[in-house]
């Protein structure tokens, strides 16, 4: 497939796209559908309260900011950015979105003067002219199919809010045929995935503004792969199956759109979309942070989505307190704790403390381009501040950082031999790897806990590695790995603090954290090297931010276990980590009250 649409662009620059350029006299005629007027009303609304006012601003004094980084750009825009080389393709890509239009839009909602309508139409008048089809370069960019469906959404939402005038009307109105003729025979099935979802949303919403044989064949076609590909795509537990916090976000936000523009051109469309956005949300809802944003699993960051809480109440129609307390992320203070499992994930809640056990695969086998080598994973928020987290995604080049991102070293997982759980190489490629297995919880002794294996480092003579983690109110929590197989090997745990938190070595086994919220003690279970060194934290698209980074090293003949105690500084006990030959490990914990004895992996 891929071949293919390689050759399909190849004729394009032979023909100059003559195909997509040949329309009838007949003016394209537009549907009614009262639908579009309400999904752009709340679209507005929504970017309005997420900064659209100071983003517009930016946008009419030629400064455009995507993805972390600002450029100034020429009027009329030099859309292949021959001035500023250094930008990436990825933020040439954003552009071409024109998503930036909405923010005008919604500005000129918000003050109610057409000026800043004139100017989002300008920008749109000059899409139209320097991108024309006939240059071949576009091919890779302004009319590449993902671009098209992020940006003919956009076109529709600005033509709702307040239509352009004269001959720029029919201008813009033949480009959106065109644009979506070109989008149906250049389906991303190569790539399929949240792109393919993203065609058909823009098939469905072309369909659903125009009116005719075209349209409809249009909203024929996207229905079609929507509901095919929203069966295999959204799992059983709601989540979107590429098992990225922020693709799934994106994806319920295009569900929604859909939902809302079909109700009446399509109402089983609607329907269908309805019932699956309830799913996600729901699933979204469980494994939000305290501080209601998303975690960062998989290629994922914060500020490219709507908020989590916006989406949630969007697909329930809850209001948002009825949302923050059904999500947990408004537990009332000495509220009985609670865990949730929803697939592969389970979900530790208590007062301000929150903790993510990811036990599910990297990512679907035939698609792993936003998966990362984070087999076992977990991120925790304590006492409301996210503590120990993900190193996020800083971009998509095929460098240093991207490599980075996507290493085992970047996530809080034991590694074997300093060697990657997983092949990750290119920007989204990924070759060897493991499957996790085994996933089960409960509570013992009041320690809520969750345990899971997967075999992805077999390859090394370890085909089995676990974890288990328990949690118990006000502490302690354990963190313990075992790995079974033969020979001799090094073992090393990694913890990633959130910048907002330092940390020092305090003894031979120790480590000692404080940030806001109070300190807290880590401590090895097992003899090994404990250091503090330096990592990367990547809350957003080229933002990244040193943080400190606990490990826990040893050189140690399989089969073997090692692990953490945490706790607040204050909590008084001792914990003890003990496998005698033959046996299952022991976990003690001892403190003035209890003396407890647990087996992790019996």
């Amino acid at each position: 497939m891929r071949l293919v649409n390689v050759a399909r662009r190849r004729l394009l620059g032979l023909t100059g796209g003559r195909r997509y350029r040949s329309f009838s006299d007949v003016s394209p005629r537009l549907r009614e559908n009262p639908d579009l007027t309400a999904l752009t009303a709340q679209k507005l609304a929504g970017r309005t309260a997420n900064g659209a006012s100071a983003r517009a601003a930016e946008i009419i004094d030629g400064q455009f900011e995507f993805l972390g980084q600002q450029h100034a750009l020429p009027d009329p825009i030099d859309w292949r950015l021959k001035c500023r080389p250094e930008a990436s393709h990825l933020w040439r890509f954003v552009l071409h979105y024109n998503e930036f239009l909405l923010d005008l839009a919604a500005e000129g909602r918000q003050r109610g003067t057409t000026a800043w309508y004139d100017r989002a139409w300008d920008l749109v008048r000059q899409w139209i002219e320097g991108n024309s089809l006939r240059d071949a370069r576009v091919l890779n960019d302004a009319w590449h199919p993902y671009c098209i469906s992020r940006r003919l959404p956009a076109w529709i939402l600005l033509w709702t809010a307040s239509p352009p005038d004269g001959e720029l009307r029919e201008q813009v109105l033949r480009s959106v045929v065109a644009q979506a003729m070109y989008l149906q025979k250049h389906l991303e099935w190569d790539v399929r995935g949240n792109h393919l979802l993203e065609n058909a949303k823009a098939l469905v919403l072309a369909g659903a503004f125009l009116e005719g044989p075209d349209a409809d064949r249009w909203l024929r076609r996207g229905s079609e792969i929507l509901r095919k590909e929203l069966r295999e795509q959204i799992l059983p537990h709601g989540e979107h199956f590429e098992r990225s916090s922020m693709y799934h976000a994106l994806m319920l936000d295009v569900v929604l759109d859909v939902r809302d523009a079909t109700k009446t051109v399509v109402p089983d469309l609607s329907e269908f979309c309805a019932e699956t956005a309830d799913k996600m949300a729901a699933f979204l809802e469980q494994t939000v942070h305290p501080d209601g944003e998303i975690p960062l699993l998989g290629d994922a960051c914060f500020g490219e989505t709507p908020p989590a809480e916006h989406l949630i109440t969007r697909a329930t129609r809850q209001t948002a307190e009825t949302t923050r307390v059904a999500s947990g992320t408004a537990q009332p203070s000495g509220s009985e704790p609670s865990t949730r499992t929803p697939g592969d994930y389970w979900i530790y809640r208590h007062d301000g403390d929150f903790l993510l056990f990811d036990a599910g695969p990297v990512g679907p086998d035939h698609l792993p381009a936003h998966a990362h080598a984070d087999l076992l994973t977990f991120e925790a928020t304590v006492r409301g501040r996210r503590l120990f987290v993900d190193s996020g995604v800083f971009n998509y080049q095929d460098d240093a950082m991207r490599r980075y991102c996507r290493s085992s070293a970047a996530h809080n997982v034991l590694t074997i031999d300093d060697r990657d759980q997983c092949d990750v190489w290119s920007r989204f490629r990924m070759g060897y790897r493991g499957w996790p297995r085994g996933f089960a919880s409960g509570e013992t002794h009041g320690f809520h806990w969750a345990r899971a294996c997967h075999n992805a480092y077999r390859r090394l003579g370890v085909p089995t590695v676990g974890r288990w983690v328990a949690c118990r109110p006000d502490g302690p929590w354990f963190f313990v790995d075992w790995a079974e197989g033969k020979g001799t090997h090094k073992l090393t745990s990694r913890l990633h603090l959130h910048p907002d938190f330092d940390a020092e070595v305090s003894a031979a086994d120790e480590v000692l954290i404080r940030g806001p919220g109070g300190a807290y003690r880590l401590r090895a279970l097992t003899p090994g090297s404990v250091a503090v060194t330096k990592g990367w934290y990547c809350p957003g698209f080229g933002r990244r931010i040193a943080t400190s980074v606990v490990e826990c090293s040893a050189t140690v003949t399989l089969p073997a276990v090692c692990g953490w105690f945490f706790a607040p500084e204050d909590v008084d006990g001792e914990a003890a980590l003990s496998r005698d030959d033959g046996q299952e490990p022991v976990l003690s914990w001892r403190d003035d009250v209890n003396r407890l004895q647990l087996q992790p992996f019996a």
